[in-house]
């Protein structure tokens, strides 16, 4: 079945939706919402024959939409969510999901209830790179885990006026967190299970964003493994995930962001001298989240990410943004 689809908030990720979705055949967008739609948005809609609904409420009331994507603020996530499931609309959310793990449960709870899935935005774990050193740590080819990091770090938003909402700590806290470290954090949940405790510091050392412009966070997880990860925002582009085992390491680099296209390496090495060395080609991973969402919605496979990991990755970040301040080892927040 074709979903019919409405995408809300259409500032730069909601245009990158548009673009990457028009072409999609497992979808159909029938409306657009933002309540001070720019000129770009305003053509983009023109193009593609789509109103603008301005009112969140009306135009779920009157767009006759299966599902929604949200690419709105993180503080409108969770009402957004609550009143799109009341209508039998599932949702697709942008991470973080909120800035709240409480708020993560209502609207688990919200969407459970009313038997929609809540998809999130973490579409890295589409990424052939990623997929492979998930199947190499599941195959246990590297035996016990020793350890891993992971970075992801750019630029792109080091332009940003100092009072936008992604600089202030209220809406985006921890520095990089919220738009590159919550990735990382969802990938080392995914690989290696939940986190149960965090250490974390931020730093301001080129940019004037209140919220910082450097975060490193050191997570203990449930198995005993230690991780870490690390996002700096005034940096030129670079990812990189390396992690050790008592047979051997993988580290893969990606050259590629989700809006800019570039290849990936990885390089094994193990024990007994044994170097493999793998090439991955950029692929559209934004679409491929939103087709698993959809895939799921229709019945035809399971969403990537469970309830648990979804919840998860939000009180890792409530934990490194609380220990951050606090120069604390914090608690995270269990989801039962």
């Amino acid at each position: 079945m074709t979903i019919k689809l409405s995408i809300a908030g259409l500032g730069w990720w909601g245009k990158v939706m548009i673009e990457r979705l028009t072409i999609s055949d497992k979808l159909e967008i029938v409306s657009l919402i933002d309540p001070f739609p720019d000129e770009e948005s305003q053509k983009i809609a023109k193009n593609h024959n789509l109103e603008i609904y301005k009112d969140f409420d009306e135009a779920l009331s009157l767009s006759k939409s299966d599902a929604i994507i949200l690419c709105t603020p993180n503080s409108f996530h969770m009402e957004q969510t609550i009143k799109a499931s009341k209508l039998g609309i599932h949702v697709f959310c942008e991470k973080p999901l909120s800035l709240k793990s409480i708020e993560v449960k209502k609207m688990i709870d919200a969407c459970n209830e009313n038997g929609l899935i809540l998809g999130v935005g973490h579409e890295r774990r589409f990424e052939k790179g990623w997929m492979r050193l998930k199947d190499i740590v599941t195959s246990n080819k590297l035996g016990s885990i020793m350890y891993a990091e992971g970075h992801f770090s750019h630029d792109k938003l080091a332009g940003l006026p100092s009072d936008n909402w992604r600089a202030d700590p209220k809406f985006a806290p921890a520095a990089g967190m919220t738009g590159m470290g919550v990735h990382l954090t969802d990938l080392m949940i995914w690989l290696f299970g939940p986190v149960e405790r965090v250490f974390a510091t931020t730093a301001k050392r080129a940019l004037d964003f209140k919220t910082g412009d450097v975060v490193t966070a050191s997570l203990q997880h449930h198995s005993g493994l230690s991780t870490q990860i690390t996002a700096i925002l005034k940096t030129t582009h670079y990812q990189r995930v390396t992690i050790w085992g008592e047979n051997g390491w993988v580290e893969l680099v990606d050259s590629s962001h989700p809006d800019t296209p570039g290849p990936s390496y990885m390089k094994t090495v193990m024990n007994d001298g044994t170097v493999e060395e793998e090439n991955f080609e950029w692929t559209d991973t934004v679409s491929a989240n939103i087709h698993n969402f959809i895939d799921s919605i229709n019945g035809e496979r399971e969403y990537l990410f469970t309830d648990v990991e979804k919840f998860q990755n939000i009180s890792v970040l409530e934990a490194i943004y609380q220990s951050s301040l606090s120069k604390q080892n914090e608690k995270v927040k269990s989801f039962n």
